[in-house]
């Protein structure tokens, strides 16, 4: 709801502006700055070239969220967008949607789901074209996070025990719950936990479980044990 609202009122800034006399873009996004929850972004796209890649990426406020999986600010801290580490990002999910924006001549908004250096994120999307006769000198972007998850190593080592101590886990069982569905002690539960925890990188078990359902592993874990049944 708060995105919704702030795109409300980039929308309202931005039809106020008038294509005879362009404006510059703080006359777009002044007016929500005080509105941005720590997990939106806003941005200033320069379009200084004919090569989108040359275009320059101006942060205006950053997101006030760290995470040891991916440094958000680090990775977009500016300059222009064929710098930034992911080019594959760059051109699947960014310039396609920045061309759409200026060839419509209007705001777009979308949600993307895609990956980012390796790592799943889903977010919501706005950009502002600047109104202008011909083509616009920026684009105003303004994202608002939602997922973001690494994948689990691909490498993962895991027995039958643990493919059933997983599968628990991802149904929401406590680890005394786990170990009475498996016949093994709370504390050998725990051990092999810790242990896939420290395969897959996770923080907690919560964190454990949203990886291994995010990658897809659980559909293995379940095909693994109705192959032994």
């Amino acid at each position: 709801m708060l995105f919704t609202s702030v795109c409300q009122k980039l929308i309202d800034a931005w039809v106020s502006t008038s294509t005879s006399a362009p404006a510059a873009p703080d006359a777009i996004y002044l007016g929500v700055m005080s509105s941005l929850t720590i997990r939106m972004r806003l941005s200033v796209i320069e379009i200084n070239s004919e090569e989108p890649k040359e275009w320059l990426l101006r942060p205006i406020r950053q997101t006030r969220i760290s995470s040891r999986i991916l440094d958000l600010d680090a990775l977009f801290k500016g300059g222009s967008l064929g710098g930034i580490k992911d080019q594959g990002y760059i051109e699947s999910s960014v310039l396609p949607a920045y061309a759409k924006a200026i060839r419509v001549a209007q705001p777009v908004i979308d949600a993307v789901e895609t990956k980012l250096l390796g790592v799943r994120v889903i977010y919501d999307r706005i950009i502002l074209p600047q109104k202008n006769e011909m083509r616009p000198q920026w684009l105003v972007v303004c994202t608002n996070g939602r997922f973001m998850a690494g994948a689990p190593a691909s490498n993962l080592e895991i027995d039958a025990t643990d493919q059933a101590i997983l599968t628990a886990l991802i149904e929401g069982m406590t680890t005394k719950e786990i170990a009475a569905e498996v016949g093994l002690s709370h504390r050998t539960v725990e051990h092999r936990l810790e242990r896939t925890k420290k395969q897959v990188g996770a923080r907690s078990l919560p964190h454990l479980a949203a990886l291994i359902v995010t990658a897809g592993f659980d559909r293995s874990i379940r095909h693994s044990k109705e192959d032994e049944s």
